[in-house]
């Protein structure tokens, strides 16, 4: 018998120290064997008390299951934190808003609407009254009943905001009982349920408030209630009432963390288990190297809600050629794109909404530009642009084919610019570009003071992406690069009063066509959606939204 070994036991269970799994199966030996002592009896009852707590501690482990479980996600596009009132605008406050607040109805990834705190709706004929069926028996975080009476506090507050009451176009709102909200609208709105289920028109508690109307604490029906909060990160419990059930992850940490680097090193610590949640800030070199790290899953969504594309001024020289703009699309190698500065992390652009019909209204009988170059100089010939300066650039009267991009100067559109302006090269055409910040861009391009401007899918909901094509295409769009069309403005007005699912699709395609026709711009690439996590989470869904974090209620470990 070894008594080093033994005397060494003793003393770990005199001083309350846990043994390893290799003492408890000496002593066990021991305790079997011909050499037992009589001063093992003793200690026999301390010994196996000593044995089963540390079985117990290994089968209370993270990976059985037991015991209360935490989720660290990092966000990071370094914006500055806002705080969590569910009625001030904000990023912060966009990706927090659904984790403490639910709207009447939730968009899906898909583009489909399923009930929240509404179980079911309906609308009328004629697209101007709109009923929610309220759920009932659910409670408020602080313990008192949600019923109609805050939903409709809710919406007298955001009708008091002038761009979204334009939107939501409400006429007056009625509560027949406790649990039945009826909307009366000024004027049919389709895509009622856009802004009805978006991150914009939570609900809080009334208590939220105080009697002046000041924001006191958040207290919402979400899955979870804030713990603290600060700049740096903020701290969730799950909420035990939640009419779902409760979450299965406890305690929830989300963490600010601007630098790229310094979120991926976090990860890796261990410091944060998710990453990638809100689409920014994950180098793509980065990404295939966690693919290779058996600790952690990587999660892609194709998204075609999210587009980046390049805005052509129409009303100006060179570019008032609808032939040149031609000429630019087919001169554009979209793979080449996908694959330089995604690094195979997005998928080329066909048309205005997406790349096939994986979300709603997509014209897929669009199959947009083929990357031909000579067909390019082809068209720029036709269009008088045939000499060429020392340089190699084309030329026309003495002008030489010369356009500034507007771009920002971001991880993907500054290399975006470049090989743009590299494809654009091999056709003789010159590109000087600007890097300029994105409130700037928007404004010149509201003067006209711009030929290429880089731009995303401001209000491309996956559900409906009316506010897009109203924003940029349309004469009174406030980002418009389309002036004076009557088509579209007709076909865009339409299609936000059509509540006819089977007609609306028949005015997007008419939409889609059109802007085809036209060529305002150069539709590039649909970027991948890229979430990291921990191997052993669970449940992460992708919300087709701003708000990223409304389907964390589902994660498990």
């Amino acid at each position: 018998m070894d008594f080093k070994l033994f005397s060494t036991m003793i003393d770990n269970i005199n001083s309350v120290k846990s043994i390893d799994e290799k003492e408890c199966y000496m002593l066990q030996r021991m305790a079997s064997g011909r050499i037992a002592l009589l001063f093992f009896a003793i200690f026999s009852l301390l010994l196996l008390s000593a044995c089963g707590d540390k079985n117990a501690n290994t089968d209370s482990s993270a990976e059985r299951g037991d015991g209360p479980k935490s989720v660290a996600i990092a966000l990071g596009h370094g914006l500055d934190y806002l705080g969590v009132n569910p009625y001030e605008d904000g990023r912060e406050n966009t990706v927090l808003r659904t984790v403490l607040f639910e709207p009447l109805v939730l968009e899906t990834e898909t583009g489909v609407f399923e009930g929240a705190l509404a179980e079911s709706w309906d609308v009328d004929e004629t697209g101007t009254k709109w009923t929610f069926h309220l759920r009932k028996n659910i409670k408020f975080h602080d313990g008192t009943d949600f019923t109609s009476k805050a939903v409709k506090a809710a919406f007298e507050h955001y009708m008091a905001d002038r761009q979204l009451a334009q939107r939501l176009g409400i006429a007056h709102i009625t509560i027949p009982d406790d649990y039945t909200v009826e909307f009366t609208l000024k004027r049919p709105f389709a895509p009622f349920l856009n802004v009805v289920g978006s991150f914009q028109c939570t609900i809080p508690s009334p208590t939220s408030f105080d009697e002046k109307g000041n924001f006191v604490e958040p207290i919402g029906t979400g899955p979870y209630k804030i713990k603290s909060h600060s700049k740096e990160q903020v701290e969730f419990v799950a909420n035990d009432d939640y009419w779902r059930g409760k979450p299965k992850i406890d305690n929830l940490t989300v963490v600010y963390i601007p630098d790229p680097q310094t979120t991926i090193l976090a990860l890796e610590s261990g410091e944060v288990d998710l990453i990638g949640a809100d689409g920014y800030g994950i180098p793509y070199s980065e990404i295939k190297r966690l693919q290779e790290n058996k600790d952690f899953k990587v999660i892609e969504n194709p998204d075609s809600s999210s587009l980046e594309w390049v805005a052509f001024n129409m009303y100006k020289a060179p570019l008032n050629d609808k032939k040149v703009r031609q000429a630019i699309n087919y001169a554009l190698d979209r793979e080449e794109i996908a694959e330089y500065v995604y690094e195979g992390f997005a998928t080329p652009a066909a048309g205005p909404i997406g790349f096939d019909d994986s979300i709603p209204w997509v014209d897929t009988s669009i199959k947009g530009y083929e990357h031909d170059p000579e067909k390019a100089k082809l068209l720029l010939a036709e269009a008088g642009w045939k000499e060429k300066s020392p340089e190699g650039y084309l030329m026309k009267d003495g002008q030489v084919l010369e356009v500034n991009f507007l771009i920002q100067s971001d991880r993907t559109w500054k290399p975006m610019g470049e090989i743009i302006q590299n494809q654009l090269k091999e056709i003789g055409i010159k590109v000087n570009l600007e890097m300029r910040d994105n409130n700037l861009i928007r404004d010149l391009i509201k003067k006209g003071e711009f030929d290429l401007a880089g731009l995303g899918s401001l209000g491309k909901s996956t559900a409906d992406p009316y506010y897009y094509f109203q924003y940029y295409f349309t004469t009174r769009g406030l980002g418009t690069v389309v002036k004076g069309n009557e088509k579209l403005d007709s076909l865009v007005s339409e299609v936000v009063t059509n509540i006819n699912q089977q007609e609306r699709q028949a005015i997007y395609n008419g939409i889609q066509r059109e802007l085809m026709e036209i060529v305002p711009g150069a539709f590039l690439v649909h970027p991948t959606k890229v979430t990291i996590m921990k191997k052993d989470i669970e449940g992460w869904e992708f919300a087709g939204t701003m708000d990223p974090l409304r389907y964390v209620y589902k994660l498990s470990r």
